[in-house]
């Protein structure tokens, strides 16, 4: 779709780094500085004068609703939570038995769904192949199982012999001795290793862990202290990966173990207030249970529909809208969770639609040394490595140095992403010449950074609008979704600048490559482009295309009208029921009219661009065709990066690529919003303590001394 350029000197990198995963972050990094080295020892060919490439783009599935799908409901499927719970176990129970690791969440379902049901001989075969990357999950559904059922004849001896031969024989930290394959440094890997940890270190206190050879006591002390510094840092800060439709199933599914098995108070207290604060959190960003708002960390199909959000089956049992879709590990911790209730106040504000919610909230800290001291932390110390790592921050010049550091220490370089790391590191960090590398790189290798966020959730009975304000605005992203508007479940429509990743990392539909700058006021959205080479000539800055696009399924929708301007930019409008979104491009666009994107993709061409987005509903703005008018006639005025809009409703909407965002001249801010300011809780960011409340029922949490009463 766009041609891109590189050295001849670089093009074993080039393929190297576009098969960049989730787990070859930090080689990307030792692959592009060792480039780095290479292009400046030729010196012979610019950028200018490379071979141009064709990028070859990898789609994403369309999920598109079935003939047959169960519908998406807007109503509670029942009117209790117990009631919800025991739906989703004849759900789940209905479903064969998978044969691979996931099969320990089916056999937990079934075994809570029918008393009769008896593990078969070999269902936990293709589970007890510990070691492998993300085989941490499946240990924490073992924990679960063996926790649940070792003792009460459901499974036999041989069985939970097994299990507990797997579980005593993992290596559960990285300081830990032995050779993994498990990635356990991102903050959704934390708490489910620490929490498991801690646990099998309580169930058999004076066994010796095989792994390492220390006693389950001395696991479960270490432990202790890990999994309590994690909880107690996101309370007051909240999770790095905000709102993330993948990793908030993981994070559940390890904080829901430590609620039913923790013996010790001040974890098993602040766990469940943890959960109370994640579903809290799902409550004031979902649009009737489809979590359609932005995202620290996700994938394609989790932001192009509602049908690969992996928490609506989770909200669907919490709050009773949406449906029952997948067996996934918060669903199963919480189906089969002994310990955890429900306060009433967070299902009544999971239902609540009122005509206007307006949500504002902040997660993470900058990465900066000051923002650091204030939670008692340094960007240099090599105890605070998991603290950073879970930002994902690896090879940021802050941090870069720690990261080779921390690696060196825990004896990390088998892992093969981290080799060329190692390679380059040898040479430069003796010479401190590490941060200057890693400057001159940027944003290629510091993308995967979830430093300090502040984020907007609009939502009406019929529409909803959520952004990340003025994110990281021309740096690379990498799994972070900025923006979107929600209409329904398969009804969104979001923009991005895409790269070449077929699974991670910025890839057609995920993330962006250079990030835009954005600012919601309301139900009115600004988004600026300005994509810009950054440093020096590697590959993936070569591999910025000359364009961004707009997802736009125009088959989910009702009705699409467009209204184009005279120098081929304009609006395109979408009614789904009674709710409205229209989406402005300022550059000329076009409609992909054939292949997999088809009807569904706007391509606006040009490295700067304004796009404008803006929602609204029948009853506010009229019948649909008042709608298109009010907006198609509004004033929009462009003056390069800057723009002004007579926004329908709101006023005149002033923002631009520096400038800040002003309605009617006067300032909105985009920073330093609180932990949560809504209808239902203002909390100050930094705050162990919170108050939430609702039609006269309510909940406080004090983290400070691990209380909790609700009513």
């Amino acid at each position: 779709m766009a041609d891109a350029s590189t050295t001849n000197a670089s093009r074993t990198a080039l393929q190297k780094l576009s098969r960049l995963s989730r787990r070859h972050f930090l080689a990307g990094t030792g692959a592009t500085l060792a480039t780095l080295g290479t292009e400046l020892a030729i010196g012979s060919e610019t950028a200018e004068a490379a071979t141009p490439q064709l990028l070859k783009f990898s789609y994403p599935e369309t999920r598109k609703p079935k003939p047959g799908d169960d519908p998406y409901l807007r109503t509670p499927i029942a009117a209790t939570f117990e009631q919800r719970r025991k739906l989703y176990l004849q759900w789940a129970a209905k479903k064969p038995t998978p044969t691979n690791g996931n099969a320990v969440w089916m056999e937990l379902l079934k075994l809570e769904a029918d008393t009769n049901h008896t593990l078969t001989a070999n269902v936990l075969d293709a589970s007890l192949n510990a070691r492998r990357d993300t085989s941490d999950f499946t240990i924490a559904g073992l924990v679960r199982l063996y926790y649940l059922h070792h003792a009460d004849g459901r499974l036999s001896q041989q069985q939970a012999d097994a299990i507990r031969d797997v579980l005593l024989d993992y290596k559960y930290a990285l300081d830990e001795p032995g050779l993994s394959e498990a990635e356990i440094w991102t903050e959704n890997h934390q708490i489910i290793t620490h929490g498991s940890d801690y646990l099998l270190g309580q169930m058999f206190p004076d066994a010796i862990f095989k792994n390492d050879g220390r006693t389950g006591s001395a696991h479960r002390d270490k432990a202790h202290g890990e999994v309590l510094r994690w909880l107690n840092y996101r309370a007051r800060v909240g999770p790095a990966e905000w709102d993330s439709v993948p990793y908030y199933n993981m994070d559940l599914a390890a904080l829901l173990n430590l609620v039913d098995f923790a013996g010790d108070d001040d974890i098993q207290s602040r766990a469940t207030m943890m959960v109370d604060l994640y579903l809290f959190d799902m409550a004031v960003n979902s649009f009737y249970g489809q979590m359609g708002t932005s995202h620290g960390r996700a994938y394609a199909q989790h932001i192009m529909s509602a049908a690969g959000d992996s928490l609506v089956s989770f909200q669907t049992m919490i709050f009773g809208c949406g449906r029952f879709q997948s067996v996934d590990m918060a669903c199963t911790m919480l189906a089969t969770s002994r310990r955890y209730t429900l306060p009433p106040v967070l299902e009544a504000i999971g239902l609540d639609q009122p005509a206007e919610m307006l949500n504002r909230e902040r997660h993470s800290i900058p990465l900066t040394t000051e923002a650091a001291a204030q939670y008692g932390l340094k960007l240099d110390d090599v105890k605070d490595y998991e603290t950073w790592w879970a930002m994902g921050a690896f090879t940021n010049p802050e941090v870069i140095n720690m990261t080779y550091d921390a690696l060196d220490r825990n004896h990390m370089w088998n892992y093969e992403m981290f080799k060329p790391l190692h390679t380059t590191g040898r040479v430069l960090r003796p010479l401190g010449l590490m941060p200057m590398m890693t400057r001159l790189l940027n944003p290629d290798s510091n993308g995967t950074v979830m430093s300090e966020v502040n984020k907007v959730t609009y939502r009406t009975p019929d529409a909803m609008l959520s952004t990340a304000q003025s994110y990281r605005p021309g740096q690379k992203g990498y799994q972070h979704h900025i923006w979107q508007a929600t209409l329904g479940p398969y009804a969104v429509v979001f923009v991005t600048h895409p790269g070449d990743a077929k699974s991670v990392g910025p890839g057609f539909w995920q993330s962006n490559m250079s990030l835009p700058r954005n600012a919601q006021y309301k139900n009115v959205l600004v988004s600026v482009y300005n994509i810009q080479r950054h440093g020096l000539p590697t590959p993936l800055q070569r591999l910025l295309v000359g364009f961004t696009h707009a997802y736009f399924p125009r088959w989910a929708f009702d009705e699409v009208w467009e209204v184009r301007a005279a120098n081929g930019g304009g609006w395109n409008f979408a009614r789904l029921g009674d709710g409205y979104v229209g989406l402005y491009s300022h550059a000329p666009y076009l409609w992909t009219t054939d292949g997999t994107q088809a009807g569904q993709e706007i391509v606006a061409k040009g490295r700067q661009n304004i796009w404008l987005c803006q929602v609204g509903r029948k009853q506010t703005d009229g019948s649909f065709e008042e709608f298109v008018q009010k907006l198609s006639q509004s004033a929009i005025a462009v003056d390069g990066l800057q723009v002004e809009y007579a926004a329908d409703g709101i006023g005149k909407v002033d923002f631009g690529w520096t400038s800040p965002l002003t309605v009617d001249g006067k300032n909105i801010p985009l920073t330093n919003y609180p932990r949560w300011e809504n209808p239902y809780a203002q909390i100050e960011f930094g705050s162990e303590q919170f108050h939430i409340h609702h039609n006269g029922k309510e909940l406080n949490l004090d983290f400070t001394r691990g209380i909790r009463n609700f009513s």
